[in-house]
């Protein structure tokens, strides 16, 4: 066995070709476990390149492959068997084939052959269909995959596999055309339009970025061992360190002496190790505890250490380089006078996540804290972070920028916003608000309300009216953020007048005008079939024909005619969501409209917006 380190350009550099075997799975990556994040891998290398080409930035280690020559004869081009990280091979071809056909299609010949390169094997003798490929998947998967590398263009992959729609949804597509079209796509918005300037240096900045700074290991097997022992060793066996471990060890080396470093760690470290349930001191730690962030699972500790650093560095940070970018830090920019004072500091912050992580509905920070777990915007944490730990802001004005963040967010996910640039732009608001002199709300509502485009901006009241009562909620967005949206306007459709009511035990989702509607709910006599079919099935899933239960209604209710099911709800339910109902046995499209506006009323006090300053 053999172990070399790679870059990403040399891995398929000159003629050769890695072959799947046949036992292997076929091709299973997906958009939001695996291609966005190493799109955001590739893009972060891009941006640290950029920023300072002159420098020698560090590589950035995209996991390791385990491939075994076969014997070749005659013509045939060296080949490898790949016993481990085909995933990882298949979906660089993929990704090169994006990048090669928009080189093509903005006219940068260098980079364009230069990826073809890497993609073809342009002297095949022996078998040119298959060995022209760098990487050869499995039977069930050739078909798309020589699409996919050959097609030339988006185009001409819809021509095989364009986008249908049912029920206004994307059907599935074949995994690699998938792959294709979303690299494609990020690609395309990062290079700008055909034609446009600056593509050109985008994309030479790319192939040195894959040419220099990307890397794999490479672990190459001879003959004679045995490829699925290896296999075995690499994927079931060991447990990594985690960041926050190889931070630890860093801290404590510096702590001046054995007795020293034994009194910080019982002064300050202890709570880290602190058992998540007291009860049982032997079981797992508190902050060793996995939280899904976005698409992945991380100990707590590891992604507090992330949020924490990016909010003291002003700089998003990525979870692959958290300790080296910590130690840089310390070591660079000097920012504690002491190890107890770093210590005390990154204690100090921990308890501000740890309200963050276990939020309460008895405090505005609790409720907040958990509408932010809801809409699962990691982002920003680290401005909370900062908020949190802003010594120069009073309780009141924290507690309005909070509730000013939360209306930005939701304002946001009604109106469709995208989320992709929330990582610079809390970020910038972050290095901007602790810049500024005056540390208000007012100051932080001006930074926040002077975002212009719907990358970045925080809609007023007319946008975020208009979408709010056509909102597909119950298909676009996930039911625990449905749920949060309709309980905080139950809430806000009390007064001082109104008795308080406790809700105990789970909430169901009740669409009014049911969604298998055809047997007892008739379609207006006024219009054709395919129209108001059509109308009909655009507000099925607003929110004014949405709410809550405490109790699910039986099933002959709940797909049951209006005039039984409307009594139903109000008889069953005490929530002023459901005191619409009262009185009613008809249900139309007109009336989930009109419901949708009242709502929105409600909703426009939870989430206000200052006006344009």
């Amino acid at each position: 066995m053999e172990v070399f380190r790679k870059s990403l350009s040399a891995v398929f550099s000159g003629e050769r070709r890695y072959a799947i075997p046949l036992f292997q799975r076929p091709y299973v990556w997906t958009r939001e476990l695996q291609w966005e994040p190493l799109w955001e891998d590739i893009l972060g290398c891009t941006e640290r390149e950029e920023s300072a080409p002159s420098t020698e930035p560090p590589v950035h280690f995209l996991g390791a492959i385990v491939i075994q020559q076969r014997r070749s004869w005659g013509d045939e081009i060296l080949a490898h068997d790949v016993i481990d990280g085909q995933q990882r091979l298949t979906t660089f071809q993929i990704l090169f084939a994006a990048l090669r056909d928009l080189a093509r299609a903005h006219g940068e010949r260098q980079v364009s052959s230069w990826l073809e390169g890497l993609t073809t094997n342009v002297n095949a003798i022996a078998d040119p269909n298959v060995e022209r490929f760098k990487v050869w998947p499995t039977s069930r998967d050739s078909g798309q995959f020589q699409l996919v590398s050959s097609g030339g263009s988006i185009l001409e992959i819809e021509k095989a596999h364009p986008c249908v729609y049912r029920r206004k949804r994307l059907q599935p597509r074949p995994r690699m055309v998938e792959a294709y079209a979303f690299f494609h796509e990020v690609l395309s918005e990062w290079l700008g339009p055909i034609g446009g300037t600056g593509a050109v240096d985008r994309l030479r900045l790319l192939r040195r970025v894959i040419d220099k700074r990307l890397q794999l290991v490479s672990i190459e097997l001879a003959g004679e061992e045995d490829p699925q022992a290896i296999f075995e060793t690499l994927n079931a066996r060991g447990v990594p360190l985690l960041a926050s471990d190889l931070l630890r060890n860093y801290i404590f080396q510096r702590a001046g002496g054995p007795e020293e470093a034994d009194r910080l760690h019982a002064t300050y470290w202890t709570g880290f190790e602190a058992p998540a349930d007291h009860s049982n001191p032997d079981g797992v730690r508190f902050w060793e505890v996995e939280e899904r962030q976005g698409r992945l699972y991380r100990a707590r500790l590891d992604l507090f250490v992330q949020h924490y650093l990016s909010m003291k560095l002003g700089n998003d940070v990525l979870t692959t380089r958290l300790f080296p970018e910590y130690k840089a830090w310390i070591e660079k920019k000097s920012p504690f006078g002491n190890v107890e004072a770093e210590l005390r500091d990154l204690v100090r912050f921990a308890d501000h996540f740890k309200v963050l992580l276990q939020p309460t509905t008895e405090t505005v920070l609790g409720r907040f804290a958990g509408h932010l777990r809801t809409l699962d915007v990691s982002t920003v944490y680290p401005l909370v972070l900062g908020l949190m730990g802003n010594q120069r802001l009073t309780e009141d004005d924290r507690t309005g920028i909070l509730m000013d963040i939360e209306s930005f967010l939701v304002r946001r996910l009604v109106c469709g916003r995208p989320t992709k640039s929330y990582n610079k732009l809390f970020l910038q608001v972050l290095r901007d608000f602790e810049g500024s002199q005056d540390a208000t709300r007012k100051s932080f509502q001006s930074l926040l309300i002077a975002g212009e485009g719907e990358n970045v901006d925080w809609p007023d009241d007319q946008t975020f009216r208009s979408s709010w009562v056509a909102f597909d909620a119950y298909r676009l967005i996930k039911a625990a953020r449905v749920e949060m949206l309709l309980l905080a306007v139950e809430a806000a459709l009390r007064d001082e007048k109104t008795e308080q009511v406790t809700i105990k035990g789970d909430l169901t989702i009740e669409h009014v005008m049911p969604q298998t509607w055809q047997p007892h709910w008739p379609l207006p006599p006024d219009l054709d079939v395919e129209t108001a079919t059509q109308q009909r099935e655009e507000v099925i899933h607003d929110l004014g024909n949405l709410t809550l239960l405490t109790t699910a209604l039986n099933s002959t209710v709940s797909n049951g005619p209006a005039d039984k099911k409307l009594p139903e709800i109000a008889l069953q339910s005490s929530l002023k969501l459901n005191a619409y109902f009262q009185g009613r046995k008809t249900w139309s499209e007109k009336d989930i409209r009109e419901r949708g506006a009242k709502l929105f009323q409600a909703a426009l006090r939870v989430w206000p917006r200052p006006q344009q300053q």
